[in-house]
């Protein structure tokens, strides 16, 4: 697969030097407001009694609840109305005539609720993904930046003995963390997803994914026990039914990988005179409250490639409800989204290979608090070095104080000038470079509160390196993520 080729060459050369300092990505939640109820009112009260009256008449009826509003997902109902009390019978009289009757009781207005918003779940920890893109191992770590667990699994645990492997070298971790607290792992290779239970260090369950390698799957995102959506990058050209099609967004059932249905994406691929580009659904993740996925936009021999693209799915439908053009961006795949601004930054390498690439990679920055959503403005690489960012991803870890930090690195086409590390200013626009490493060496890091945990995947020390960015980031120290099997870390995130 093309996303393997850079790192793949680089691994089968070997690299030789390492980072070093320059001066110059539970369950989850659905909040919801509880709705508040109605008033009530009182019945009227009887009439008095004439003179020779018979009995005076009761008064009104009971107020109706009508102030039950319980969303599905979340959110109490709205207390209704109390009853309405009757009114009190006339005294008796001679010759008079009845009471009035009371009048009735107001109904109780409708309770208020808020919808339910589908979140990601909270993280729970770190992980380390380990490949030499032939055999793949997971490493635990710790948030301060140390090692737990070691080849927590490897390519041959549950193996048995045979010569298939159990995880293959082609695996992707989750844009984000999934719920239930397992390691999700998508098994490209294999066509599957497997979950790792960390706590235990053990396969807890492995399904087969419809279509299998050939429709070469992504990303996963879980949304319920029974509901999971799974992008599928690859259209498979021998497909006899559309559940084995690929080029697109299946839904299945995470427990046993049954499909249920499919969100087909061919109407978002890019027009391009001379080519078929396919929309090939890459990575996903929730953001402000819907499935956002990006699009790579590439032909079926990897040539030509479409201008960029980001689709929104409702998950209550199933059906895309926006679509963004990353305009003048193309092969655009890793996300990062910032909460608090409902802020989207996408990760675009350009055309690999064109004259123009650095001219058309960069990062975009898509605001989706909007309605509807739309790209605010794109950062070019040429503000980072001149040369492409890597598609593979984009990391959005503000200052303790807050602000609009994120970081990505640049690679070399040529595989000669080291790949180098930034941090930029997404609103801003600004960039200031602190590390290099070995070309095509560096993976995707994560972050926590002022501490950065960067895969360095050279030959000589592979290590995960910490960066302190709680001020100007600087390296500190590092640590190898697998010394069991000697593995580097190609990336880390949460779980």
């Amino acid at each position: 697969m093309r996303r393997l080729f850079c790192l793949g060459l680089i691994l089968s050369v070997g690299a030789v030097a390492g980072c070093s300092d320059t001066p110059p990505t539970g369950q989850p939640s659905f909040d919801a407001a509880a709705g508040s109820g109605g008033g009530t009112t009182a019945g009227g009260a009887g009439g008095n009694g004439g003179s020779g009256a018979t009995a005076g008449a009761a008064g009104g009826s009971a107020g109706n609840d009508a102030g039950a509003d319980a969303p599905s997902l979340g959110g109490s109902s709205g207390g209704g109305a109390a009853a309405g009390i009757s009114g009190t019978a006339g005294t008796s009289g001679s010759s008079g005539t009845s009471g009035a009757a009371g009048a009735a009781g107001t109904t109780g207005a409708a309770g208020s609720g808020g919808a339910p918003q589908l979140a990601p779940p909270a993280p729970t920890g770190l992980v380390a993904l380990n490949s030499d893109f032939s055999t793949t191992s997971l490493s635990i770590l710790s948030t301060t930046g140390g090692l737990l667990h070691a080849d927590c699994v490897d390519s041959a645990t549950g193996s048995s003995g045979g010569s298939s492997k159990t995880i293959s070298g082609n695996t992707f971790l989750p844009s984000q963390p999934q719920r239930g607290g397992d390691i999700v792992i998508v098994d490209s290779g294999n066509g599957a997803l497997t979950f790792v239970d960390p706590a235990q260090c053990k396969i807890a369950r492995q399904i087969a994914l419809p279509g299998g390698a050939k429709t070469n799957p992504h990303d996963v995102v879980i949304v319920a026990d029974t509901k999971a959506y799974v992008t599928r990058y690859d259209k498979n050209l021998a497909a006899t039914t559309v559940a084995l099609a690929g080029n697109d967004v299946i839904v299945i059932d995470p427990t046993s990988g049954t499909m249920t249905g499919r969100i087909g994406l061919d109407a978002y691929a890019s027009a391009v005179s001379g080519a078929t580009i396919q929309a090939r659904p890459d990575r996903a993740l929730i953001a402000a409250g819907k499935l956002v996925v990006s699009l790579n936009e590439i032909d079926s021999s990897f040539a030509t490639y479409g201008e960029g693209k980001v689709v929104v799915i409702d998950p209550t439908t199933d059906q895309v409800v926006a679509a963004v053009a990353l305009t003048g961006l193309y092969d655009c795949e890793g996300m990062t989204y910032v909460e608090s601004t409902k802020t989207l930054l996408v990760a675009c390498g350009g055309p690999y290979g064109s004259q123009n690439q650095p001219l058309q990679s960069g990062i975009a920055v898509v605001d989706l608090s909007a309605s509807p959503p739309h790209l605010t403005r794109s950062i070019s690489s040429v503000a980072f070095d001149d040369r492409p960012i890597d598609f593979a991803w984009v990391v959005a870890l503000p200052l303790t104080g807050g602000g609009t930090r994120a970081f990505a690195v640049t690679n070399d086409p040529s595989f000669t000038t080291p790949d180098a590390l930034f941090a930029f200013d997404y609103v801003l626009g600004t960039t200031t470079q602190f590390a290099t490493s070995d070309p095509y060496t560096i993976g995707q890091p994560a972050g926590v509160s002022g501490l950065l945990l960067v895969p360095e995947a050279t030959f000589s020390t592979p290590q995960i390196k910490l960066f302190d960015v709680s001020g100007s980031p600087h390296a500190t120290t590092g640590f190898a993520s697998d010394p069991v099997t000697g593995l580097p870390a190609v990336g880390v995130t949460w779980y």
